[in-house]
């Protein structure tokens, strides 16, 4: 009889603290707001923001909503910070024939309906590109270097956004 009761007690005990745990918040709706040109870089915030919405629409786990949904949707606002080009490689005239291109950018995470930021974080990522070739060559190698570095960003924009924007929303 006492295990009986003893058993009776346990199973309503565990049910009891079963239905207590939540499962984790995750992010999934997400708007992104148009990027923010800091530089002098023209057209750096267009290509950016083409890239943005190539990544993250692409990415199975987000929702990006047209509009923000109340309760639902974390807004990214990205703002291009710098962009510098430094030569690294050189050819027998002593011609600069490589470039390293740096871009650093900041992304404010906010819960919709707020003013302030959840979460700020700032990432800064760099890729090659050289100049062989015509003008417009050299042009739109510059700009596909520009594009890869902006995938760099927004898909590391994605990883952050499931580890520390849901912690950061479970906070609040």
């Amino acid at each position: 009889m006492r295990a009986l009761f003893l058993f009776i007690l346990l199973f309503l005990g565990g049910c009891a603290t079963t239905e207590q745990l939540q499962k984790p918040q995750r992010i999934e709706h997400v708007y992104l707001e148009p990027v923010t040109n800091r530089t002098s870089e023209e057209e750096l915030d267009v290509i950016f923001s083409r890239v943005a919405d190539e990544v993250f629409y692409s990415d199975p786990r987000f929702k990006v909503d047209l509009k923000p949904v109340p309760d639902k949707t974390l807004i990214v606002k990205p703002t291009v910070l710098s962009i510098s080009t430094t030569a690294v490689g050189y050819d027998e005239r002593d011609v600069a024939r490589q470039y390293m291109m740096k871009i650093r950018a900041e992304i404010k995470l906010i819960k919709y309906g707020f003013k302030k930021a959840v979460h700020t974080f700032t990432i800064e990522r760099y890729d090659f590109y050289d100049t062989y070739g015509t003008a417009s060559e050299i042009e739109e190698k510059r700009k596909e270097c520009i594009e890869r570095i902006g995938r760099q960003i927004f898909r590391e924009v994605g990883e952050r956004l499931l580890v520390e924007g849901s912690k950061e929303i479970r906070e609040q």
